[in-house]
């Protein structure tokens, strides 16, 4: 697989900037997810680099009083967000998008087992992304439906850091192919 460099940016760039300095064309249109259980529990994180969706997000990055900021908190937000549409009785909810001028968070809930919080450049288009994203996972959901729901399994260090190096590959060609496409 060939990266094109030019076609987002590379890490120590992440780092050097604030999000708010960077030109919204030069973040990539997906930087990362999360997957988690239904309860909110994660699983995996798949990210173009590492630390990428925490780079994203975190307000201060010059923290020095320690880090307040828990990627952990996401997924058990998002499986809330999916308990509170139910007790409203919003039935059938397939997804939720929170749309920032900085950052797009998409949210969708697979087999009544999985959310995957998507965190995406806030300039692109879903749609265009919504096929590619459904096969992949459905295919990875039904791979690997027996190992994600054993403890003992996503309790492993090895199986985990398997996971999201394949997960990090489908996102960098995610995002090369959507590139490309424009």
């Amino acid at each position: 697989m060939v990266i094109s460099k030019s076609s987002y940016l590379l890490m120590d760039t992440y780092l050097d900037n604030k999000m708010e300095d960077l030109a919204l064309d030069r973040i990539p249109p997906v930087i990362g997810c999360l997957i988690s259980d239904k309860n909110g529990k994660s699983i995996a994180t798949f990210e173009i680099c590492n630390n990428a969706i925490k780079q994203f997000l975190h307000k201060d990055k010059d923290n020095e009083n320690g880090d307040p900021f828990e990627l952990d908190l996401i997924p058990m937000f998002t499986s809330a967000l999916k308990l509170f549409s139910e007790a409203l009785n919003v039935r059938d909810l397939p997804r939720i998008e929170i749309n920032g001028s900085n950052i797009k968070l998409h949210i969708m809930f697979y087999f009544e087992k999985f959310t995957v919080t998507f965190f995406l450049n806030p300039n692109t288009d879903f749609e265009r992304l919504e096929n590619p994203i459904e096969d992949y996972l459905t295919n990875l959901f039904e791979e690997f439906k027996y190992d994600l729901c054993d403890v003992n399994k996503i309790s492993s260090k090895e199986f985990i850091n398997s996971l999201e190096k394949i997960g990090w590959h489908w996102l960098l060609e995610l995002n090369n192919n959507y590139i490309s496409s424009q």
